[in-house]
């Protein structure tokens, strides 16, 4: 249970970078249309290039490999899920079979793929939430979705609950290490005996687990009323974010290489 807190999604990891010094606004859109580029690449060398590319961004930003890796913890059933569903269930040439069983080259291929995709999609939001502060995000959100004012959508509110979600998930993640300690401490057994039989331990670690969580809230809506926090109503911003030509130089690589992927035959 000690790997909870080796998850560094939603953590800030303060640093001078490059990728540090961007625009939030500019690394929402490069990060959002990079993993949609790995989605709708169709080569398996342009999703190998993509995932090089981000590999290389990670560091450029100067982000602990190792950390940023950890990240994949958190969804290696839902990898685990897709590979294996790809590998039995994808038509193509026979490679192996065993009774329902059936490998061919095609879901060798496709699981490959598509675990890779998931990766690089959790490692780009773990780089963001590394190399931008609550602030820069909460900002760059609710400028790019300004535009959806015209419609009466809140958008500052929207901004606000995505930017301290991901904020919580390092606190959520660091309790339930916590907690996963004392039950150990106390005589509990996470680790031993068949999957039900795990999954059973698991349950005492609920209870507490929202019982903070509910009390995090709580106490964080209070603290947001004895400031006066009204939502966008009213709100200026004390710093105008500008984008300058590193900004625009990661907009063009990130063009580029989803234009070379996306271009590679498959």
């Amino acid at each position: 249970m000690r790997d909870f807190n080796r998850i560094r999604l939603g953590q800030h990891y303060p640093i001078a970078s490059h990728v540090h010094d961007l625009d939030a606004r500019v690394k929402i859109v490069c990060i959002l249309a990079l993993i949609i580029g790995a989605f709708i690449t169709n080569s398996a060398a342009g999703v190998m290039l993509l995932f090089l590319f981000t590999l290389a961004v990670v560091y450029v930003a100067k982000l602990p490999p190792f950390q940023v890796l950890a990240a994949l913890r958190s969804v290696f059933v839902l990898l685990l899920i897709t590979a294996l569903a790809q590998l039995f269930f994808s038509p193509g040439r026979v490679l192996w079979e065993w009774g329902p069983f059936v490998v061919t080259n095609t879901g060798v291929q496709n699981g490959i793929l598509y675990s890779l995709r998931l990766a690089m999609a959790v490692i780009l939001i773990c780089m963001l939430t590394m190399t931008t502060n609550a602030v820069e995000l909460l900002m760059g959100m609710e400028s790019l979705m300004s535009p959806l004012r015209l419609i009466g959508f809140p958008v500052q509110e929207t901004a606000m609950i995505l930017t301290m979600a991901l904020r919580f998930l390092p606190v959520l993640l660091s309790r339930s290490g916590e907690i996963a300690r004392v039950q150990e401490a106390r005589g509990a057994d996470f680790s031993s005996g068949r999957l039900l039989r795990r999954m059973r331990s698991l349950l005492p670690l609920f209870v507490p687990l929202f019982t903070g969580c509910f009390k995090d809230a709580q106490e964080l809506g209070t603290a947001l009323a004895s400031r006066g926090y009204r939502g966008g109503e009213g709100r200026t911003r004390y710093r105008t974010s500008r984008c300058g030509l590193g900004d625009l130089a990661a907009l063009a690589a990130v063009t580029a290489i989803m234009v070379l992927a996306i271009w590679l035959p498959v």
